[in-house]
Protein backbone atom coordinates (compact mmCIF):
# COMPACT_ATOMS: atom_id res chain seq x y z
CA UNK A 1 0.00 0.00 0.00
CA UNK A 2 1.30 3.46 -0.93
CA UNK A 3 1.95 5.81 1.96
CA UNK A 4 0.38 9.25 1.56
CA UNK A 5 3.58 11.12 2.35
CA UNK A 6 5.26 9.35 -0.58
CA UNK A 7 2.81 10.61 -3.18
CA UNK A 8 3.82 13.30 -5.61
CA UNK A 9 1.72 15.29 -8.04
CA UNK A 10 3.63 16.05 -11.24
CA UNK A 11 2.47 19.09 -13.21
CA UNK A 12 3.62 20.22 -16.62
CA UNK A 13 4.82 23.81 -17.05
CA UNK A 14 4.07 25.73 -19.14
CA UNK A 15 1.19 26.28 -18.89
CA UNK A 16 1.50 27.47 -15.32
CA UNK A 17 -1.09 26.32 -12.78
CA UNK A 18 -4.06 28.68 -13.05
CA UNK A 19 -5.71 30.19 -9.97
CA UNK A 20 -9.52 29.83 -9.87
CA UNK A 21 -10.64 30.83 -6.39
CA UNK A 22 -9.78 30.80 -2.68
CA UNK A 23 -11.32 31.46 0.71
CA UNK A 24 -11.35 30.53 4.38
CA UNK A 25 -13.65 27.71 5.44
CA UNK A 26 -14.99 27.28 8.97
CA UNK A 27 -16.87 24.07 9.85
CA UNK A 28 -19.55 23.78 12.47
CA UNK A 29 -19.08 21.15 15.16
CA UNK A 30 -19.87 17.77 13.58
CA UNK A 31 -20.27 19.21 10.07
CA UNK A 32 -19.30 16.84 7.25
CA UNK A 33 -17.22 17.47 4.16
CA UNK A 34 -19.49 17.79 1.12
CA UNK A 35 -19.89 14.96 -1.37
CA UNK A 36 -18.48 15.93 -4.76
CA UNK A 37 -16.31 15.11 -7.73
CA UNK A 38 -14.39 18.32 -8.24
CA UNK A 39 -13.11 19.27 -11.68
CA UNK A 40 -10.22 21.28 -10.23
CA UNK A 41 -7.30 20.67 -7.91
CA UNK A 42 -8.12 21.80 -4.37
CA UNK A 43 -5.24 22.82 -2.12
CA UNK A 44 -6.17 22.73 1.60
CA UNK A 45 -4.16 24.39 4.38
CA UNK A 46 -5.36 23.26 7.81
CA UNK A 47 -5.45 26.16 10.29
CA UNK A 48 -7.09 24.51 13.30
CA UNK A 49 -8.36 21.15 14.54
CA UNK A 50 -8.92 18.12 12.27
CA UNK A 51 -10.78 17.52 9.02
CA UNK A 52 -12.12 14.07 8.10
CA UNK A 53 -13.16 12.99 4.60
CA UNK A 54 -12.67 10.19 2.11
CA UNK A 55 -11.14 10.53 -1.34
CA UNK A 56 -11.90 7.76 -3.77
CA UNK A 57 -13.03 5.63 -0.77
CA UNK A 58 -9.76 6.27 1.05
CA UNK A 59 -9.92 7.81 4.54
CA UNK A 60 -8.09 11.13 4.91
CA UNK A 61 -7.41 12.86 8.23
CA UNK A 62 -5.86 16.34 8.09
CA UNK A 63 -4.47 18.11 11.15
CA UNK A 64 -3.48 21.66 11.97
CA UNK A 65 -0.34 22.69 10.11
CA UNK A 66 -0.79 20.21 7.23
CA UNK A 67 -1.58 20.88 3.61
CA UNK A 68 -3.25 18.44 1.23
CA UNK A 69 -4.01 18.52 -2.51
CA UNK A 70 -7.28 16.98 -3.64
CA UNK A 71 -6.99 15.78 -7.22
CA UNK A 72 -9.73 16.36 -9.81
CA UNK A 73 -11.98 13.53 -10.86
CA UNK A 74 -12.02 11.73 -7.50
CA UNK A 75 -15.08 11.26 -5.31
CA UNK A 76 -14.71 13.17 -2.02
CA UNK A 77 -17.13 12.50 0.81
CA UNK A 78 -17.58 13.34 4.45
CA UNK A 79 -18.63 10.03 5.93
CA UNK A 80 -18.16 11.32 9.48
CA UNK A 81 -18.41 14.76 11.08
CA UNK A 82 -15.35 16.88 11.87
CA UNK A 83 -14.67 18.74 15.17
CA UNK A 84 -15.17 22.32 13.88
CA UNK A 85 -11.98 22.58 11.81
CA UNK A 86 -10.91 25.67 9.88
CA UNK A 87 -8.75 25.83 6.80
CA UNK A 88 -7.82 27.93 3.79
CA UNK A 89 -8.50 26.42 0.39
CA UNK A 90 -7.39 27.25 -3.14
CA UNK A 91 -8.95 25.90 -6.34
CA UNK A 92 -6.66 25.75 -9.36
CA UNK A 93 -6.28 24.17 -12.77
CA UNK A 94 -3.08 22.53 -13.95
CA UNK A 95 -1.82 20.16 -16.62
CA UNK A 96 -0.70 16.87 -15.04
CA UNK A 97 2.12 14.88 -16.60
CA UNK A 98 0.38 11.66 -15.52
CA UNK A 99 -3.16 10.65 -14.66
CA UNK A 100 -2.23 9.22 -11.27
CA UNK A 101 0.01 10.46 -8.49
CA UNK A 102 3.62 9.40 -8.80
CA UNK A 103 6.03 7.70 -6.46
CA UNK A 104 8.99 9.91 -7.24
CA UNK A 105 9.07 8.73 -10.83
CA UNK A 106 10.47 11.10 -13.40
CA UNK A 107 8.51 11.39 -16.63
CA UNK A 108 10.56 13.07 -19.37
CA UNK A 109 8.87 16.44 -20.02
CA UNK A 110 7.88 17.45 -23.52
CA UNK A 111 10.25 19.66 -25.43
CA UNK A 112 10.04 23.21 -24.11
CA UNK A 113 8.34 22.16 -20.86
CA UNK A 114 9.40 21.23 -17.35
CA UNK A 115 7.94 19.35 -14.41
CA UNK A 116 6.63 20.93 -11.23
CA UNK A 117 6.65 18.31 -8.49
CA UNK A 118 4.41 18.85 -5.47
CA UNK A 119 4.02 16.54 -2.54
CA UNK A 120 0.38 15.58 -2.19
CA UNK A 121 0.57 16.21 1.56
CA UNK A 122 3.02 17.99 3.84
CA UNK A 123 3.62 20.58 6.54
CA UNK A 124 3.54 24.35 6.01
CA UNK A 125 4.85 27.38 7.88
CA UNK A 126 1.79 29.20 9.22
CA UNK A 127 3.58 32.47 10.03
CA UNK A 128 4.98 32.68 6.51
CA UNK A 129 1.83 31.78 4.59
CA UNK A 130 -0.94 33.36 6.70
CA UNK A 131 -0.32 36.90 5.34
CA UNK A 132 -0.48 35.49 1.80
CA UNK A 133 -3.76 33.72 2.62
CA UNK A 134 -5.22 37.01 3.88
CA UNK A 135 -3.99 38.89 0.83
CA UNK A 136 -5.30 36.31 -1.63
CA UNK A 137 -8.65 36.08 0.16
CA UNK A 138 -9.05 39.86 0.05
CA UNK A 139 -7.95 40.23 -3.56
CA UNK A 140 -10.16 37.39 -4.75
CA UNK A 141 -13.25 38.83 -3.02
CA UNK A 142 -12.63 42.54 -3.57
CA UNK A 143 -10.46 42.66 -6.70
CA UNK A 144 -11.77 39.92 -8.93
CA UNK A 145 -10.63 41.94 -11.94
CA UNK A 146 -6.99 41.74 -10.78
CA UNK A 147 -6.25 38.47 -12.56
CA UNK A 148 -2.48 38.92 -12.58
CA UNK A 149 -2.40 39.96 -8.91
CA UNK A 150 -4.38 36.93 -7.79
CA UNK A 151 -2.26 34.64 -9.95
CA UNK A 152 0.97 36.10 -8.58
CA UNK A 153 -0.04 35.52 -4.95
CA UNK A 154 -1.21 32.00 -5.76
CA UNK A 155 2.07 31.08 -7.47
CA UNK A 156 4.01 32.46 -4.50
CA UNK A 157 2.06 30.15 -2.21
CA UNK A 158 2.48 27.21 -4.58
CA UNK A 159 6.20 27.86 -4.85
CA UNK A 160 6.53 27.56 -1.07
CA UNK A 161 5.22 24.00 -1.29
CA UNK A 162 7.52 23.08 -4.15
CA UNK A 163 10.64 24.38 -2.43
CA UNK A 164 9.95 24.28 1.31
CA UNK A 165 12.22 21.75 3.09
CA UNK A 166 10.13 18.82 4.34
CA UNK A 167 12.21 18.09 7.44
CA UNK A 168 9.37 16.30 9.21
CA UNK A 169 9.10 13.69 6.47
CA UNK A 170 12.84 13.34 5.93
CA UNK A 171 13.03 15.24 2.64
CA UNK A 172 14.89 18.30 3.90
CA UNK A 173 18.23 16.95 2.71
CA UNK A 174 16.95 16.22 -0.79
CA UNK A 175 15.57 19.74 -1.12
CA UNK A 176 18.78 21.26 0.20
CA UNK A 177 20.88 19.34 -2.31
CA UNK A 178 18.67 20.16 -5.30
CA UNK A 179 18.74 23.81 -4.26
CA UNK A 180 22.53 23.64 -4.04
CA UNK A 181 22.73 22.07 -7.52
CA UNK A 182 20.39 24.71 -8.95
CA UNK A 183 22.50 27.54 -7.53
CA UNK A 184 25.87 26.02 -8.44
CA UNK A 185 25.17 24.14 -11.68
CA UNK A 186 27.99 25.90 -13.55
CA UNK A 187 30.64 24.75 -11.08
CA UNK A 188 32.63 21.52 -11.09
CA UNK A 189 30.32 19.28 -9.04
CA UNK A 190 30.80 15.54 -8.58
CA UNK A 191 29.30 12.99 -6.22
CA UNK A 192 32.19 13.35 -3.80
CA UNK A 193 31.67 17.14 -3.90
CA UNK A 194 28.15 16.66 -2.54
CA UNK A 195 29.30 14.13 0.02
CA UNK A 196 31.88 16.59 1.32
CA UNK A 197 29.46 19.52 1.27
CA UNK A 198 26.58 17.76 3.09
CA UNK A 199 28.53 15.20 5.17
CA UNK A 200 26.63 12.14 3.99
CA UNK A 201 27.62 9.15 1.88
CA UNK A 202 27.11 9.36 -1.87
CA UNK A 203 24.62 6.47 -1.71
CA UNK A 204 22.47 8.28 0.87
CA UNK A 205 22.65 11.54 -1.10
CA UNK A 206 21.63 9.75 -4.30
CA UNK A 207 18.64 8.21 -2.56
CA UNK A 208 17.44 11.49 -1.01
CA UNK A 209 17.77 13.49 -4.22
CA UNK A 210 15.90 10.82 -6.16
CA UNK A 211 13.12 10.84 -3.56
CA UNK A 212 12.89 14.61 -3.88
CA UNK A 213 13.17 15.07 -7.64
CA UNK A 214 12.81 11.66 -9.27
CA UNK A 215 16.36 12.02 -10.59
CA UNK A 216 19.85 11.18 -9.39
CA UNK A 217 22.09 14.18 -8.58
CA UNK A 218 23.97 13.66 -11.86
CA UNK A 219 20.72 13.55 -13.85
CA UNK A 220 19.32 16.56 -12.00
CA UNK A 221 22.50 18.57 -12.61
CA UNK A 222 22.53 17.66 -16.30
CA UNK A 223 18.88 18.65 -16.68
CA UNK A 224 19.56 22.10 -15.20
CA UNK A 225 22.69 22.60 -17.31
CA UNK A 226 21.02 21.62 -20.57
CA UNK A 227 17.97 23.79 -19.81
CA UNK A 228 20.26 26.78 -19.27
CA UNK A 229 22.22 25.93 -22.41
CA UNK A 230 18.97 25.85 -24.41
CA UNK A 231 18.19 29.38 -23.18
CA UNK A 232 21.63 30.65 -24.17
CA UNK A 233 21.45 28.97 -27.57
CA UNK A 234 18.06 30.51 -28.24
CA UNK A 235 18.80 34.02 -27.02
CA UNK A 236 22.51 34.64 -27.69
CA UNK A 237 25.05 34.16 -30.46
CA UNK A 238 27.74 32.87 -28.10
CA UNK A 239 29.86 30.00 -29.40
CA UNK A 240 29.20 26.44 -28.29
CA UNK A 241 32.50 26.44 -26.42
CA UNK A 242 31.48 29.54 -24.48
CA UNK A 243 28.00 28.18 -23.66
CA UNK A 244 29.43 24.81 -22.62
CA UNK A 245 31.77 26.56 -20.19
CA UNK A 246 28.98 28.82 -18.89
CA UNK A 247 26.80 25.86 -17.92
CA UNK A 248 29.56 23.81 -16.31
CA UNK A 249 31.06 21.71 -19.11
CA UNK A 250 34.80 22.13 -19.61
CA UNK A 251 34.84 19.87 -22.65
CA UNK A 252 32.73 20.85 -25.69
CA UNK A 253 32.50 17.23 -26.81
CA UNK A 254 31.05 16.17 -23.45
CA UNK A 255 28.57 19.05 -23.64
CA UNK A 256 27.55 18.09 -27.17
CA UNK A 257 26.91 14.46 -26.18
CA UNK A 258 24.97 15.45 -23.05
CA UNK A 259 22.83 17.91 -25.01
CA UNK A 260 22.06 15.41 -27.76
CA UNK A 261 21.26 12.68 -25.22
CA UNK A 262 18.67 14.85 -23.48
CA UNK A 263 17.12 16.57 -26.52
CA UNK A 264 17.79 14.14 -29.42
CA UNK A 265 19.20 17.02 -31.49
CA UNK A 266 22.52 18.84 -31.58
CA UNK A 267 23.05 22.24 -29.92
CA UNK A 268 23.35 23.87 -33.34
CA UNK A 269 20.11 22.30 -34.55
CA UNK A 270 18.35 23.46 -31.40
CA UNK A 271 19.60 27.03 -31.93
CA UNK A 272 18.22 27.15 -35.47
CA UNK A 273 14.98 25.38 -34.59
CA UNK A 274 14.29 27.60 -31.55
CA UNK A 275 14.65 30.68 -33.74
CA UNK A 276 12.36 29.23 -36.42
CA UNK A 277 15.13 29.55 -38.99
CA UNK A 278 14.67 26.02 -40.25
CA UNK A 279 11.61 23.84 -40.50
CA UNK A 280 11.40 21.35 -37.63
CA UNK A 281 12.05 17.73 -38.54
CA UNK A 282 8.85 15.72 -38.38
Amino acid sequence: MVERDQEVISLMVPPWPEFIGASYRYFLQGEKHITRICEHYVLIFMLDRTLFFTEDKRSIELHKGEWYIQRPGLLQQGESGSPAPSYFYIHFNAAPTAVADLLYQSIPPKEGTSQLLLLKQGLFDHKYLKPLFDQLDYCYRMKTYDILGNQAIFLTILNSLASWPQMASGRGLGNEITRYLTENYNKDIRCDTLAEEFHFSTEYINRKVKQCSGLTPVQYLQQIRIARAMELLSNTDHTLAYIASEVGYHDTTVFYKAFHKQTDISPGEWRMKSRRLVAPVI
